[in-house]
C-alpha cells in the first residue's frame, strides 16, 4: 500500500469532524442557550450534520491507509492510558461523589486497559482496524475493481441502506462499531484506488438537501410502539453520502496553496500547523465527553445565564470550540512530555516480540 502524503485540507476536515463530535455531546445542553422554535431549529441543524464526524474521520483514514506496527500500537495505548487516567483524576476532582468504591475501581481498571475494556468504543474499534489493516489490504488487492465495487454495494445495502429504511439492524449499534468502521474504511480505499475524482457542483445542493432531511427526521421521528426511528445515526445512508460529499469537497479546496499533490507533497507553515494539530485528535476522543458533561453541569449549577436566540447558540458553539482546543492542547503537552518515552517503549516492545518470535 502506497503511503500518500497528507493533504492539510483533509487534516482540517479531521479537525472539523472532531468539532462535530464534540458538538453532538454538547448539544444536549442546547436548551440552556435557546428555547422554543429556535431550539427546534438549531437542534435539528446540529443533529442533522454532526453525526457524520466519525464517518469523515474514517474515510480519511481509508483514503491514506493505516498500517499496523507494534510501535504505533504501543504509542496509542500509552496515549489512551494517559488520557484515561487524566479523565479519572478530573472526575475525582470535579465529581467525587461519582468516583467512590466500586465505581472508582472500575474506572481505574478501564483506564489501564482502554482497548480491551472498550472504554472508548471508537478507540477499541480503531485499534481492531489497525490490527486488521494489513490483511484487509491484501484482501482488497486480490479484488478487481468491479468485484470490489459489488462488495461495497452489498455491505452498504446490508449495514446502511436497510437500517436506514427499515430501522432494524443486523448489527444493533447504530453504526458505532467495527463493522461500520471497516466498511467506511474500505470505501476510502476504493476512492483512493479507483474514484479519486471531482464532484459536480450539484453535489453541494444534495448535501444541503440531505442535511435538511436529516434535521427534519430528527425533530419529527417515526414513533411506533417501541420504535423511535430517525436518520441521524452513524450508519444512515444519508449521513454517509453527506460525509462523502464533504470529503471530496475538502479535497478540492485551495486553502493551502503551497500544498503539492503526490507522495512528495509539501506544506507551508499553515498546512504543517493543521497537520500537527490533527495528530492530537485522540485526546479529543478520550476527553471531550467528560469535559463537556462535567463542565456544563458546573456552569448550570453556577447559574449560567444566556441571552438566548442566535447569540445563545453561538455561545454554545464557542464552548464546543474551547473544549476542542483544550483537548488538542492537552494532546500537544502530552506529546511534548512523553513522546520520546512512547517511542523508546515501542522500540523495546517491538524488539522483545521480534526476539521471542
Amino acid at each position: 500500500m502506497e503511503k500518500a502524503a497528507r493533504n492539510p485540507n483533509h487534516e482540517l476536515l479531521r479537525l472539523l469532524a472532531m468539532y462535530m463530535i464534540v458538538f453532538i455531546h454538547a448539544n444536549i445542553y442546547l436548551g440552556a442557550f435557546c428555547e422554543g422554535r429556535l431550539w427546534t431549529f438549531f437542534n435539528g441543524m446540529v443533529n442533522g450534520i454532526c453525526n457524520i464526524g466519525v464517518s469523515c474521520f474514517i474515510l480519511i483514514s481509508g483514503y491514506y491507509g493505516v498500517k499496523f506496527s507494534i510501535r504505533k500500537f504501543v504509542k496509542m495505548e500509552c496515549m489512551m492510558i494517559t488520557y484515561s487516567l487524566l479523565e479519572t483524576a478530573f472526575l475525582f476532582w470535579m465529581a467525587p461523589e461519582q468516583m467512590q468504591g466500586a465505581a472508582l475501581l472500575e474506572q481505574l481498571i478501564k483506564s489501564f486497559l482502554p482497548f480491551i475494556t472498550r472504554k472508548y468504543w471508537f478507540y477499541s474499534a480503531y485499534v481492531c482496524l489497525l490490527f486488521l489493516s494489513g490483511y484487509l489490504q491484501k484482501f482488497i488487492d486480490c479484488l478487481d475493481r468491479e468485484t470490489f465495487k459489488r462488495l461495497l454495494l452489498l455491505l452498504l445495502t446490508l449495514f446502511s441502506v436497510l437500517p436506514t429504511v427499515f430501522y432494524f439492524e443486523q448489527i444493533p449499534d447504530n453504526g458505532k462499531g467495527l463493522v461500520q468502521m471497516l466498511m467506511v474504511y474500505m470505501i476510502g480505499r476504493y476512492i483512493r484506488m479507483y474514484q479519486d475524482i471531482r464532484l459536480p457542483k450539484k453535489a453541494g445542493i444534495i448535501f444541503i438537501l440531505l442535511w435538511i432531511l436529516n434535521g427534519i427526521s430528527h425533530e419529527i421521528p417515526i414513533q411506533i410502539g417501541g420504535i423511535y426511528h430517525h436518520l441521524c445515526k452513524d450508519n444512515s445512508i444519508t449521513n454517509l453520502i453527506m460525509a462523502l460529499i464533504l470529503f471530496y469537497a475538502f479535497k478540492e479546496l485551495k486553502l493551502f496553496r503551497t500544498w503539492n499533490e503526490g507522495k512528495n507533497g509539501k506544506n507551508g507553515k499553515a498546512g504543517k500547523a493543521v497537520n500537527k494539530a490533527a495528530g492530537y485528535v485522540f485526546a479529543v476522543f478520550a476527553l471531550n465527553n467528560t469535559f463537556v458533561t462535567v463542565g456544563m453541569e458546573r456552569l448550570l449549577q453556577e447559574g449560567l445565564q444566556s441571552v438566548g436566540g442566535m447569540i445563545g447558540f453561538l455561545e454554545l458553539a464557542g464552548i464546543v470550540a474551547a473544549v476542542l482546543l483544550g483537548c488538542l492542547l492537552i494532546g500537544a503537552i502530552r506529546e511534548l512530555l512523553f513522546g520520546r518515552l512512547d517511542q523508546k517503549l515501542g522500540i523495546f516492545v517491538e524488539n522483545k516480540l521480534t526476539f521471542l518470535h
